[in-house]
This record gives C-alpha cells, structure tokens and sequence, in this order.
C-alpha cells in the first residue's frame, strides 16, 4: 500500500458503510410500501374501484422501464449516478406522504388518479436509482465484496422490515380500514427518506470519477430495441426465453391479485397488511439464502421452474383455504403471501441470472431491454384483464387463472436450454 493509498481507507470504508445501509434501508422501504402488496391493499381499504387495484403495479413497471431506456445514456457521471439515487428516494418518500396525508378524505376518482401518478413516480425513480446504483455499485465497490453486499443486504432488510413492522403495528388505531394500516407506509416513507439522506453522505474519490465510463453519444431507445430484436431473434435459446419471460409475468405481476383477494376478507382486520408484509419480507429473505445457494451450487434453471411451482402452490391454496373457510385466518393467509413471494423472488433472480450467464457483455444490454419491454407491455394487458375479471365477476376468479399460467411457465422453465458451465 502506497503512502498516496492510505488516506483513502477511511473514506472507503465510510463509503461502503453509506452504501450499504442506504441500500438496505431502501430495500427496506420498498418492501414498507411494496406497489405488489402494501399499495393495492391501502387503494382497496378507501374502496376505490378494484379494477384499478391490479393497474398499480403494471404502471409502476412499465415507469420503470422508461427511465431506464430513456436516462441511461445521461446516468453516465458518477456525480450524475449519485443524484440518482439519492435524489429519487426523496422524491419517493415525498410522493408517499402526500398518499398518506391526504388520500383518507378524496372522492373516489381522485383516489384513483393519486394511487396512479404514485405508480408512475414510483417506477421512475426506481428506474433512475436502478441505474444510478449499478452505476456506483460498479466503480465504488470492489468486485469480491458486490455480490456479499447485495445478499447482505437482502437479508438483513427483510429482516428489519419484518422487526419494523412488528414493533410500530400498535401506534395507530381507527374505525377506518385505511388508519388501521397507514403505520406500514409512514414506516416506508421514513425509510426511502433516510435512504436517501444516507446516499447523500457518500463522498466520491478523485480515482472513481476517473474510472466512470465516457459520456454516450445521443440516446437511441428505440434502436436499441431494435437491435435487441434482430440479434434475439436469430438465437433459437432467446426465442424460447423470451417466450417464456412473457409467460413469467403471470409470476411476477400476481400479487396483487392476491391482495384483491385478501382484501375481500382482511381489509378490516387489525394488522392485517402488517402480516402480510412481515410475511412478503420473509419470504424475500428465504429466496434470498435458498436460490442463492441453488444457483450456485446447480444451476440457475432450477430456480425458475422451482419459484413458479412454488407460485402455483402458493394459488392453489388460496383457493382450497377459501373454500374450507380458513382464508378468514390472517396468519393462514399470510402463508399464501408468504409462498408467494418466495416463488416470485425465484422466477426474477432465476431469470436475471440466466440472461446473464447466456449473454456476451456486448449483446447483453440489447436483450435485457427487448426482454423487459415485451415484458412490461403485455404485464399491462394481463393485469388489465385480470383487474377487469376481478372487478366484474369475483375476487377470487383470477387466482383459478394464476394457478394454470404458473404451472405453464413452469413447463417452459423446464424447456429452456441449460446453461454451460
């Protein structure tokens, strides 16, 4: 170690610290105000339409997208890529404590237009901070500790989240089903707020803004895509991925569905969105330690096809306790949310992964956007569907359509072309 060297320890090891927690107390915090699960059940507890309820997180998705397609050639700075962290957490809490403050007492068409434009910011800023983090993770933390960090991190925020929500459950108590779980969003907003103010403090060495990538050219979104189009389309193993990454939406996108159906039975249950949340979360830090350690000592094929069975149980029994009655249970219920999210964590880390190990560095961009893209576009026509059905005939008629189209992207998992060592 050079005499140059040993003054930047301390401001690494400060770096790193910053990074960590702000990271977990954002991962916190999207679990707190989970757009899956916490913001379709606090839309559903207003009473507001239910069509709209299964809308929330396709237009989050689908923001998301659009940010990262359109702001990626300007997150190109590491200053840049630090605003784009912190600066979005903010914005996130800000656009959640208007919810909070002000939802309780609108009609219900305003309701619908607040939880909406909520969705929208929320993936805008998940998309900006996605690449703003990638962005640092990549310049500000060596390549042997990236991958510990990110478990870490998982783990120990579904952990904190469960405790969070454990210990506020009790500070707020009304007749009105929104004020019995309004605890769980203040707790989230509290957490992308100092996520936020966390990131700030991060201080940026002179050798990092030297090693951040030349700025791009002018962004081209769109042939991006079509490039990722013509280079998918001529690999048959894309084809079939691509295929079945559509079909993974029914894994991805269901939750909600769930929360409608939960909702019929626990909007007025005290502490019922905590459970489910301290039941998401602990589903999240299982997927966390269990396909982790499947991808790595297996292959990452099993974690696909494995998280969509596990979707599909997750389905069936929703179905069977509401028919045996015990769906009334809040705790047989939050196992349902629990399997759930477990299963749904598998088919997104399962399929990161794959595209990942099946990719070169120089296509692989092309073809995640083509990938999310198709994916995010027909997310939107299945949630609309499904919302529609939900709405109009029964809460719990979707759920018979999740337990099919779970066991069907599990036959397309099982067809995917293995992975090489």
């Amino acid at each position: 170690m050079t005499d140059t060297q040993t003054p930047n320890q301390p401001a690494q090891r400060r770096n790193y610290q910053l990074i960590f927690w702000s990271g977990s107390l954002a991962t916190i915090g999207g679990q707190l105000v989970n757009p899956n699960l916490v913001l379709p059940f606090l839309y559903l507890a207003l009473g507001a339409p239910t069509f709209f309820a299964g809308l929330l997180l396709p237009f989050v998705t689908g923001s998301r997208l659009i940010a990262e397609i359109f702001m990626s050639p300007f997150i190109n700075r590491v200053t840049r890529a630090k605003l784009a962290v912190y600066v979005p957490n903010i914005l996130t809490a800000a656009i959640l404590s208007v919810v909070a403050l002000f939802a309780t007492n609108l009609p219900n068409l305003l309701i619908v237009l607040l939880f909406l434009t909520t969705a929208v910011v929320m993936g805008l800023c998940q998309g900006i901070i996605s690449l703003g983090t990638s962005q640092i993770y990549g310049i500000s933390v060596p390549e042997a500790k990236r991958n510990r960090m990110v478990f870490a991190q998982a783990t120990i925020s579904g952990i904190l989240a469960i405790l969070v929500v454990w210990v506020t459950r009790d500070l707020l108590a009304s007749d009105e089903p929104m004020q019995r779980h309004i605890v769980v969003l203040w707790c989230g907003v509290v957490a992308m707020f100092a996520a936020g103010v966390s990131f700030a403090g991060v201080r940026l060495l002179e050798q990092e803004q030297a090693r951040a990538p030349a700025p791009k050219s002018k962004p081209k979104p769109l042939a991006e895509l079509v490039t990722g189009f013509k280079t998918g389309m001529a690999y048959s193993w894309y084809r079939k991925f691509l295929t079945t990454r559509l079909i993974f939406v029914s894994v991805e996108l269901a939750m909600p569905f769930y929360t409608i159906h939960a909702a019929t039975f626990h909007v007025g249950t005290k502490h019922s969105l905590s459970y489910f949340v301290m039941a998401a979360s602990l589903g999240m830090v299982l997927g966390s330690i269990l396909w982790g350690w499947l991808s790595g000592r297996i292959s990452v094929k099993p974690v696909m096809w494995l998280g969509c069975l596990i979707s599909a149980v997750s389905a069936i029994l929703a179905l069977a306790f509401t028919f045996l009655g015990y769906a009334q249970n809040v705790w047989v219920y939050a196992l349902v949310i629990l399997l759930l999210s477990l299963g749904g964590n598998g088919v997104i880390y399962g399929r990161y992964l794959y595209i990942i190990e099946k990719t070169s560095e120089q296509e692989r961009p092309y073809l995640v956007a083509l990938g999310d893209v198709s994916a995010g576009l027909i997310g939107m026509v299945f949630a609309a569907i499904l919302g529609a059905v939900a709405h109009l005939h029964d809460p719990i008629t979707p759920i018979f359509a999740l337990v099919a189209l779970n066991l069907i992207a599990m036959l397309y998992a099982l067809r995917l072309p293995p992975v090489k060592s």
